[in-house]
């Protein structure tokens, strides 16, 4: 990672099955008839048309008032700060529910064109308007076949009835269809979110972005004392005291303590405050499975605009005097930690209640040796503030108030600022690894960049938005609730996916999107047991997904006449195992096409 000294310039600003909308409205999550929700309430794009006919406003308004929509979820974005979590993330899937049906009701219907006089009136952060609106762009169409498919017999055969079923694929060269199955249904797509997320972020941020995290103080020294606080301010940098193989966490965090002490610093009189309000104060996507335990598990920790090691605390058990010693990383002596394990035997974990700050240590510990656990911490904010309390404490620096979190007051003087590595280092997480917690903090921090801070509700918003204006993703086809895909709140079509690859391809990053993707057969990546035959074998790039009752698939692959096609396989249903054979016979269809 790297570092620069204050006033540095940035060096590079830039489920189940049937889950088409086809289905029950009740069961399914499709709109109701009449234009009403279970409740009987209005539905929330209904409000959108009435706002986006007004002749003020922008896009980044019409967002915020996605805040009052409909019922328990008029009570604003999050929640007050003090809100449990319980609620909060209650009033959050409410929210989530009423605007994922507003955004994604009726692909390619009626509904979905008040959304695109909303664009046509305001512009992604527009001025708001003095004269009347120009004319509406057209709006994005649903994909239609004009001409015969060469392979549309050959993909249905693989397929079989389709039930459950929604692919397309497309030649980049010829610019046009190959075969085409319920292309315009949206599915859940699990991971396969993750290739939007991607996308957003290269093109709003730049592969060349830098994440910034700043160290301010608020008084001024005295003495060698700080009169006032420190400030560790966050941008949603995902890489920041990542635990990297060789990488000391707190090596990102030294140079700040640094800074403080040719400032002649041996004292802060005040607290070290964490500021992550560049994200809301939702730490976990809607819906997410239960094994996430809510952001519990470390494969998908919960998001926060200032994270740290992961947003995971380390325990280190150990055996001493006949019982069982807890030390944490970073020094936490706040974090209230249980343990309830006992000496010998074995099966010791450590877990955390979705809704509690406490970490229970479970089981027993062996008496010998050193026993490691990573736990998700419910505010991981304050995880990122003990680690720089520890860093200046490690330099002579003594902390004596406590560890707060709170917006940076104004006038804080920025101390020293910590870069990230390349937004175009960090794609690879998303697609070649899947990696929810890279893909969380990319997607908020893009919506950061267009809205004024990242949230999981308005961001869904933008990010449709976005797609169908650089894309050409018709409304109704992509809603984003979460960046990682976990939400079972989100859908797309596999015609949106097709739109957003042939999007990327065209693109000045479009290598950088491709080289992120995993390889068929390749020793690295989810693709490591897809695609070990020749043709497809290290010819075959793409992002795969799953959760349970999901299954997909999407890319690109070179045909066997060197003719570039991208494509998209999306199965919602019980027989995921199937799914994965037809997705990987689909794709060998396309790595040996001949051109006829």
């Amino acid at each position: 990672m790297r570092h620069a000294a204050a006033g540095a310039p940035h060096p590079g600003a830039s489920g189940g099955r049937g889950t088409s909308l086809r289905r029950s409205p009740r069961a399914r999550g499709a709109v109701p008839p009449a234009g009403r929700d279970g409740g009987g309430r209005r539905l929330a794009h209904v409000r959108l048309r009435a706002w986006a006919s007004a002749p003020t406003g922008a896009v980044g308004r019409a967002a915020r008032v996605l805040g009052p929509w409909g019922g328990a979820a008029g009570r604003g974005l999050g929640g007050s700060r003090g809100a449990g979590y319980r609620g909060e993330h209650s009033r959050q899937l409410s929210r989530a529910a009423t605007v994922a049906r507003a955004v994604g009701a009726r692909p390619g219907g009626r509904s979905m064109r008040g959304w695109f006089g909303l664009v046509a009136l305001a512009g992604l952060g527009a001025a708001p308007m003095r004269a009347a609106a120009p004319a509406a762009p057209p709006v994005p169409a649903p994909f239609h076949a004009a001409t015969p498919m060469p392979l549309q017999e050959a993909a249905e055969s693989i397929v079989g009835g389709a039930e459950g079923w929604g692919a397309i694929a497309w030649s980049l060269d010829r610019d046009r269809p190959l075969f085409a199955i319920r292309a315009n249904d949206v599915f859940v797509p699990a991971s396969n979110n993750k290739v939007f997320s991607t996308i957003w972020a290269l093109a709003v941020l730049g592969p060349t972005y830098r994440f910034p995290t700043d160290l301010l103080r608020t008084g001024p020294v005295v003495d060698g004392v700080l009169r006032g606080d420190v400030v560790l301010r966050g941008s949603g940098d995902p890489t920041l005291g990542y635990p990297f193989v060789g990488h000391d966490p707190l090596d990102d965090l030294r140079p700040m303590a640094v800074a403080l002490r040719r400032l002649g610093v041996r004292e802060v009189a005040g607290s070290v405050m964490a500021d992550a309000t560049i994200f809301d104060s939702l730490r976990f996507g809607p819906r997410w499975p239960g094994d996430t335990g809510n952001g519990v598990s470390p494969y998908a920790p919960r998001v926060s605009g200032l994270a740290f090691h992961r947003n995971l605390v380390r325990l280190d058990l150990r055996v001493a005097a006949g019982r069982v010693v807890v030390e944490t990383f970073p020094r936490w002596p706040e974090l209230p930690v249980r343990v309830e394990a006992g000496v010998g035997g074995g099966g010791a974990r450590a877990t955390r209640r979705p809704d509690d700050d406490t970490i229970r240590v479970l089981g027993g510990v062996g008496r010998r040796g050193l026993h490691r656990y990573l736990v998700g911490v419910a505010r991981p904010e304050l995880l990122a503030v003990a680690a720089l309390r520890q860093a200046l404490e490690e330099a002579g620096i003594a902390v004596r108030g406590p560890l707060r979190a709170g917006p940076a007051p104004p006038g804080a003087v920025l101390v020293h600022r910590h870069w990230s590595a390349p937004l175009a280092t960090m794609v690879p997480f998303c697609n070649r690894e899947s990696d929810n917690f890279f893909a969380e903090h990319l997607w908020k921090a893009t919506a950061a960049r267009v809205l004024g801070q990242g949230s999981y509700t308005r961001g869904g918003v933008a990010a449709a938005i976005f797609f169908a204006r650089s894309a050409g993703v018709p409304f109704g086809q992509l809603y984003q609730a979460d960046g990682s895909g976990l939400s079972a709140f989100n859908h797309v079509s596999p015609y949106a996916i097709l739109r957003a690859l042939r999007f990327a391809d065209r693109a000045p990053w479009g290598p950088t999107f491709h080289a992120s993707l995993a390889v068929g057969g390749a020793r690295e990546g989810t693709l490591r047991h897809l695609f070990r035959q020749p043709p497809a074998r290290g010819n075959l790039h793409a992002k795969t997904g799953y959760i349970r009752g999901v299954r997909s698939l999407s890319g690109y692959v070179t045909a066997r006449n060197g003719e570039r096609i991208a494509f998209a396989f999306l199965y919602n249903g019980p027989a995921t195992s199937g799914a994965r054979a037809a997705q990987e016979r689909l794709g060998m269809l396309l790595a040996t096409y001949d051109g006829r």
